[in-house]
């Protein structure tokens, strides 16, 4: 009786473990990741719901202006062997480029009253560089990939003209992080007598919102931003936005931007001394790094392949709530070189 106790509950035993086994390769097989699939021209779009369906593929977006997919599928899925997909590549997390930042004394978020204006070192600093030919960005656009822009902010609402929201068709442009507001502060603050004035007071700014209430977005959503801008016909982009790894369908997008006579300009990254990040990394990108008010290059900023050198430290800019903040990052630096190329363009 014990030996047949003994068989009984080793073989209960195996039983139990060849279960658990088997569930947990079930469960490491149903691991997913999000990943862009990118279609030959040519195929219409019952094949691709065909090669989706293939590999349990879920379409989480089509990116506008391309033929590629957003999906979620399987880490292990083989894809990009179909004759059909041009190549697979993973939907990274794209971020922004903005440091530390701190809210100034005289404003705080929902403000009534306004502080009196101020013209920003990083602005008189630009001022200073092209006092010869000084552009305000009369009719000039420009399109702000980041984390939308704060659209009732007393010193933007005259100079937002429009934007799109690539996270979530179903919500607006609005900034509900800050950063964005930032970033548009320093190119188009308008000259009214209150908080700040930016490098280029008279441009039009479109907000293209591609990154969340966190500061973070896909790949995809940038792309997505950037087909916009093209659709729409921008003049300039500034992205204050980085990320480590290249990706082959941002490069075709950045690609076709530039075929199409945008001028882009981007963050090179806070690596503290390191290589200039992507998309700024791009030939076809000016990569932009902070210096401080001396000149010198500010600590976090990435040097290797940086282009061009713009103000990143200590700036004072619009932000979120109608407020102001102080803000530093080379997602700073990047917006005060609109004006350099605002002035290239008036010139040509």
């Amino acid at each position: 009786m014990r030996r047949k106790s003994v068989l009984s509950i080793v073989l209960a035993m195996m039983i139990i473990l060849t279960t658990v086994i088997g569930n947990a390769s079930i469960y490491a097989k149903a691991e997913t990741k999000r990943q862009i699939v990118v279609f030959d021209e040519n195929i219409n779009a019952d094949k691709k719901t065909e090669i989706l369906a293939k590999y349990q593929a879920t379409k989480i977006k089509d990116i506008k202006g391309t033929n590629a997919v957003v999906v979620s599928v399987s880490s292990d899925n083989n894809m990009s062997n179909e004759s059909d997909v041009r190549f697979v590549e993973d939907d990274y997390i794209i971020n922004i480029e903005g440091g530390t930042s701190k809210k100034v004394k005289d404003s705080d978020d929902n403000a009534t009253d306004q502080p009196d204006e101020v013209v920003p070192w990083g602005v008189e600093y630009m001022n200073d560089l092209t006092s010869d030919s000084v552009s305000l960005g009369v009719g000039i656009k420009v399109g702000i990939i980041d984390t939308g822009i704060d659209i009732d902010h007393p010193d933007l609402v005259d100079n937002i003209k429009g934007g799109y929201n690539t996270t979530s068709k179903k919500k607006s442009y609005d900034d509900d992080n800050g950063h964005g507001t930032h970033v548009a502060g320093i190119i188009g603050a308008v000259d009214n007598d209150i908080g700040v004035v930016g490098v280029a007071p008279k441009a039009e700014l479109y907000a293209v919102k591609a990154l969340d209430a966190s500061g973070n977005g896909y790949i995809s959503d940038v792309i997505e931003g950037i087909e916009w801008c093209i659709s729409n016909e921008m003049d300039i982009v500034n992205m204050s936005i980085g990320l480590e790894s290249d990706s082959g369908l941002l490069h075709e997008s950045i690609l076709e931007a530039y075929a199409a006579g945008i001028r882009m300009i981007a963050a090179a990254g806070n690596n503290y001394g390191g290589t200039c990040e992507y998309p700024a990394a791009y030939d076809e990108v000016i990569g932009v790094g902070a210096i401080d008010i001396d000149g010198n290059y500010a600590s976090f900023s990435a040097i290797d392949g940086v282009d061009e050198w713009a103000p990143g430290e200590e700036i004072f800019s619009s932000y979120a709530n109608a407020s102001y903040r102080v803000m530093n990052g080379t997602s700073m630096a990047a917006p005060h070189y609109v004006r350099t190329i605002m002035n290239y363009i008036n010139k040509n």
